[in-house]
């Protein structure tokens, strides 16, 4: 005869999917910080495994300010302090990694500031050296100097990755090289590029370090976003064609603070972003030029930025509830976005509290 198994036991082997899905914590977000540094960068990403990842440190002191007498005030620690405020928001004590994209002072100013105030278990750079020699260019990076040779240093090449739990960061450029072959796995790389045809090239700036700056891709599911950081438009160019080596994308963070040395029509158009953002400051970047190239992308639905510019005027800027900050007197503010695998994310204007959920689109990139 066959035993009839306990009654508990039996109920125990048909728990209702529901009940044990019921009891699963929804997975965390990827929250992204976009921080005010008055035109420079900093932006933060924190892992849903809680792995963090900041993106340049903004300027030394106060550089960047309204007037000189702030920018020479003693003892300011302007963005430093910002980054340090959003850094405790976001519950980070320690930061896993810090990429310099390069060795301007608003991109590398304050690495040696937060060295001083919380643990770096990695730097990322471009290398052990600056391009820009003049003593009024190199001052970033001999300042970052001592930090580096006592820090654990990751120089990558194209191609490499940053080692994130739950995220894909990929390197796109470095040390004045960029991907030259499609990028695995990323939707759209590798399809031709019909705006190369009659693309232009820009002769090379005064600026070298912008050159060499670090690019990334960072994927979470379906989001994929890209930082290029200083990057030039002939390099945008060779990133794009013949062939979009890089793929499609949900957001872009614009290059260079939305300078129109770079902002090549051909990259932005074939990247097909449906967010961008821009890091300017109210009177650093944030070009007509570059403004009018991002907001006639196709596919792109909003256009967010860190400070109204003042070159943009009227015509070339983005609506209110767009702006983190509106004038050089009410400034700080920063905007955050929070991610989810599927694509879907919210961002937020911290000044006024503003929001904007983005569903999760069908075939997200």
């Amino acid at each position: 005869m066959r035993k009839m198994l306990p009654l508990l036991a039996a109920t125990a082997l048909f728990v209702p999917v529901s009940f044990v899905h019921a009891q699963q914590p929804p997975q965390k977000p990827l929250d992204i910080y976009f921080i005010d540094t008055e035109g420079g960068q900093a932006t933060l990403f924190v892992s849903p495994s809680g792995q963090s990842m900041l993106v340049d440190t903004g300027f030394p002191g106060n550089q960047g300010a309204a007037t000189p007498a702030e920018a020479n005030a003693p003892g300011i620690t302007r963005d430093a302090d910002r980054i340090t405020a959003v850094l405790k928001q976001a519950n980070v004590s320690v930061l896993d990694y810090v990429v310099i994209t390069h060795y301007h002072a608003d991109h590398a100013g304050n690495a040696p500031e937060l060295a001083s105030r919380i643990p770096i278990r990695h730097f990322v750079d471009h290398g052990p050296y600056t391009v820009e020699l003049q003593p009024n260019r190199s001052g970033a990076f001999t300042s970052y100097q001592p930090v580096r040779e006592k820090a654990h240093i990751i120089v990558p090449k194209p191609g490499d990755k940053i080692a994130i739990a739950g995220l894909d960061v990929r390197v796109v450029s470095a040390a004045g090289d960029v991907l030259n072959e499609p990028m695995a796995g990323a939707p759209g790389a590798g399809m031709p590029n019909p705006l190369c045809r009659d693309a232009k090239l820009k002769e090379q700036d005064a600026t070298p370090e912008n050159f060499e700056s670090i690019g990334l891709v960072i994927r979470y599911g379906n989001f994929r976003l890209l930082d290029l950081g200083d990057l030039t438009w002939n390099q945008e160019h060779a990133l794009a064609c013949p062939n979009n080596l890089i793929g499609t994308f949900t957001v872009f963070h614009t290059t260079r603070h939305g300078d129109p040395h770079s902002g090549a029509p051909q990259l932005m158009h074939a990247i097909h972003a449906r967010v961008a953002l821009m890091n300017n400051g109210e009177r650093k970047g944030g070009s007509p030029e570059y403004w009018q190239t991002v907001h006639q992308s196709p596919g792109l639905e909003d256009f967010w930025q860190l400070h109204r510019s003042a070159a943009g005027g009227a015509e070339h800027n983005s609506p209110e509830q767009f702006l983190a900050n509106l004038n050089e007197t009410d400034h700080g503010h920063n905007i955050k976005m929070s991610v989810r695998a599927d694509g879907s994310f919210i961002m937020t204007n911290e000044r006024t509290g503003f929001t904007k959920e983005y569903p999760a689109r069908s075939g997200a990139r």
